[in-house]
Parts: C-alpha cells; structure tokens; sequence
C-alpha cells in the first residue's frame, strides 16, 4: 500500500514538472507546440544569428530551432527598417520578440491560449505572453520615439496600449499575442529579465 502511494505521488510531482519550452519549431509561420527541453542549435549558421538578432542570449540551448530562427530574422525585417536610426532601440524590441521565440525559458513567462491542428502536429495561434512593467516600458518608451508606425499610426500619440495592441494584433501577423503587463508575476510566472536592455528613460544614446 505504501508503495502505491508513493508511486502515486511521484507520478504527481513529475506530471507538474515545467518544461522549458511551450513551443518549438515552425509549423508554416506558427509555433509548434511542443512542451520540451530547449535545445542546442544544429549548426554555427543558426547560433551565428541568435548572436547576431538576440545578442543578450547566452550560447546554449533555445526554443527555437535554425529554421525558425531564421523565419525569426526574416519577419524582423520590417520592424528592423523602422528602428535603424538606432542600434539600442533595435535591440530593445528584438528582445521582445527574441524571448518570446526562442527565449530557454520560455515556459516562465509564455501561455498558449489557442492551437489548431496542421497536419500530424499542433500549431499555436494564440499566446499569452506575461512581462513585467519595466520591460514593457523599456520596450515602448525607446520604440515610441523612432516611429509611431510600430503602434500602427501616424497621426497620433504611441501609447503603450497602442504598441503592444498592434504588434499583438495586426493583419501582417498570423500569430496573435497577447501582452500581460505586470508589476508582480502572477502565480507560476517569472518574468524575462530586463537588466541588459537600455534606453529605459527620456534619453536615449544611440
């Protein structure tokens, strides 16, 4: 009896064990979902260009394998072309999407909300994806003085609705995200750390 209990609870605890990833690999411009360790890169051409578009991820393991990163690179472009008045800026929003692609801790700060089934595997639509406030500010203090066309506009202000609203949710994007900004974590969620990001204040040197 007592070694069905303890059978019992170990089965528990495993099942209740977090992985690194919620996501892994690209499924036709969409996220597999897979819920696995993260990964070395196959070859020196995708770790040369994580070093290259997420410069504050450490070699080692990922959640994203060489073909999604560059799809990753590729889908940057744009965002890219925007903020190449400014290098820190740059890399204050390739972060973002950095983290939330192949980031080793994915499973910290990123949900699944919504899949759909492509061919024999399972593909994310929909993500909930958790920061804390000075992240988030960071990202759309700095970005909001480049160009108001990331926030979808012109003519008006950039809030930070505004920005995360529409790079969540835009008609150039078939994944649709949506951004949890937090001053405190919520239960079972440690934020991605903002201490290498800059340009965080009213100035920012380029």
């Amino acid at each position: 009896m007592l070694h069905v209990l303890f059978t019992c609870v170990l089965i528990t605890c495993l099942s209740r064990v977090r992985t690194d990833c919620v996501t892994y690999g690209d499924c036709d411009g969409l996220p597999c979902v897979s819920s696995t360790s993260a990964k070395p890169m196959s070859g020196e051409a995708g770790w040369s260009i994580v070093s290259d578009i997420c410069p504050h991820l450490e070699r080692g393991k990922f959640c994203c394998d060489d073909h999604q990163i560059e799809v990753m690179k590729s889908s940057l472009s744009k965002a890219d072309s925007l903020l190449s008045r400014c290098k820190a800026v740059q890399l204050n929003f390739r972060t973002l999407v950095c983290d939330m692609v192949c980031g080793p801790n994915q499973s910290d700060y990123l949900q699944i909300e919504k899949t759909e089934k492509h061919g024999d595997k399972t593909r994310a639509t929909h993500l909930k994806y958790f920061l804390s406030t000075t992240y988030s500010d960071k990202v759309w203090k700095s970005t909001k003085r480049e160009s108001k066309l990331i926030c979808g506009n012109i003519f008006s202000s950039c809030s930070k609705n505004d920005l995360f609203g529409f790079i969540g949710n835009n008609r150039w994007t078939k994944l649709r995200t949506n951004y949890v900004i937090e001053d405190t974590p919520s239960p079972g969620i440690k934020h991605a750390s903002h201490q290498h990001m800059k340009c965080g204040g009213e100035t920012c040197t380029c």
